[in-house]
């Protein structure tokens, strides 16, 4: 697939032109550069956290680097595919309704997730924790709008509850398994390990996360 044509879907979504989730709903040949794009967000996210703490702070703790670059993007990109694989349970064995195949919804759920990149901006001064939250936001809602696209038939407000149980799955999740020795986390997660990581590794300074 050229690459000109993947960026153009993926601008496509970020300009809300939700027609663009039907067509990728369809091309399975979509799926590895799908996947691949969702990726690379989480990585975008994962490197704006990395960032964000070194800004915030003098000292980090030894494998900051690794613990949320590398083992943070990891942990999401499995905890994304998860949640959309709850998405399609929900949808298909809870709620009843019908959707064709999983690998089609994937790809649909896939691309709308890039939303995650805008995450990369949360290093920004004063602003940056915006960015973060507005991420997690663009993916819920982009998501829930594109399944509505891609599957007229399905309700509005079952397309909601599942949208809702699978991105509870890696929002719920990610806080818990990181803390000041273990920050696995990306976008505005690495807050409260950040938060933890000062007050225990930098002589007690306190710090307390924005929006606390």
């Amino acid at each position: 697939m050229p690459t000109e044509q993947i960026i153009t879907r993926i601008r496509r979504a970020f300009m809300q032109d939700y027609s663009v989730y039907e067509e990728v709903r369809d091309d399975a040949g979509y799926t590895v550069y799908g996947v691949a794009s969702a990726a690379i967000a989480v990585l975008l996210a994962a490197i704006g956290a990395w960032l964000w703490a070194e800004t915030v702070a003098e000292h980090t703790p030894d494998g900051w680097f690794v613990d949320t670059v590398i083992l943070g993007t990891l942990f999401t990109a499995v905890l994304f595919a998860i949640g959309i694989g709850v998405m399609y349970l929900v949808l298909t064995r809870l709620l009843n309704e019908t959707v064709p195949s999983l690998d089609g919804f994937f790809r649909v759920a896939a691309l709308a997730h890039v939303s995650y990149a805008a995450a990369l901006l949360i290093f920004i001064p004063e602003i940056g924790f915006a960015f973060g939250l507005l991420a997690v936001a663009f993916v819920y809602f982009d998501t829930i709008m594109g399944v509505r696209a891609a599957y007229p038939a399905v309700s509005a407000w079952n397309a909601v509850v599942a949208v809702t149980a699978g991105v509870a799955v890696w929002a719920i999740v990610l806080p818990l398994i990181s803390g000041s020795d273990n920050a696995y986390v990306t976008g505005p997660f690495v807050h409260e390990s950040v938060a933890s990581a000062i007050s225990d590794n930098v002589g007690g300074l306190d710090y307390t996360p924005p929006g606390e």
